[in-house]
């Protein structure tokens, strides 16, 4: 493996062949410290071997995802495309139409104007007339409610006339045996006329 040839060429070049000037001890100790050199190398990089591995897994996985939204997002493009160019069509396909019924509301709202405008004097003019009949119309009742008032004035003189007539033909005996008895209360004839009342307005 690549490590190990590493690892190998690391201690070769730390502790040379010819050792010389180094007794048994010190080249263990030196071969000590280069294999404890290793160990710590060969953590590193399997520590960053595996950090990379898992990086290129995640990697992996957002390149997936991202190609998986494009191929969706490009679906709906499409699709919104497609609708666009059916509602186009179907603009196009009745412009004439809305176009003709645009110009048919103009024409049919302009001749409604001109027909108000036509109308309004003569419009005026009724409404004149009506204000004035109303006018006549009340003045009319005010003159009946006149008429009404004098004929309740005649009505009540005549009831007084009347009362004053049966007053005066009355029985003059039974007038005078009247006048003769004391506390007599009995009354003759009517009560009297009924009391005229101003009517209200």
């Amino acid at each position: 493996m690549p490590i190990k040839r590493l690892y190998h060429k690391l201690t070769a070049e730390t502790v040379p062949a010819d050792a010389a000037g180094f007794d048994s001890d010190t080249l263990d100790k030196r071969k000590k410290e280069v294999d404890v050199k290793g160990q710590r190398l060969q953590l590193i990089v399997y520590s960053a071997l595996f950090a990379f591995i898992i990086l290129a897994a995640y990697g992996y996985y957002l390149i997936f995802n991202l190609t998986h939204d494009v191929h969706s997002m490009s679906n709906d493009v499409r699709q919104m495309s497609q609708a666009v160019s059916g509602m186009s069509h179907s603009v196009i396909m009745n412009m004439d139409v809305i176009s003709e019924s645009i110009v048919k509301m103009q024409s049919s709202t302009q001749l409604m104007s001109r027909v108000v405008a036509d109308s309004l004097p003569e419009m005026t003019k009724n409404t004149t007339i009506m204000t004035q009949t109303a006018q006549n119309v009340n003045a009319r009742i005010n003159d009946i409610s006149a008429d009404i008032q004098i004929m309740s004035v005649s009505m009540v003189a005549m009831q007084r006339d009347m009362w004053s007539m049966n007053d005066t033909f009355s029985n003059p005996v039974e007038s005078i045996f009247h006048n003769m008895m004391p506390w007599s209360n009995k009354k003759q004839g009517s009560s009297g006329p009924l009391y005229f009342r101003q009517p209200m307005r």
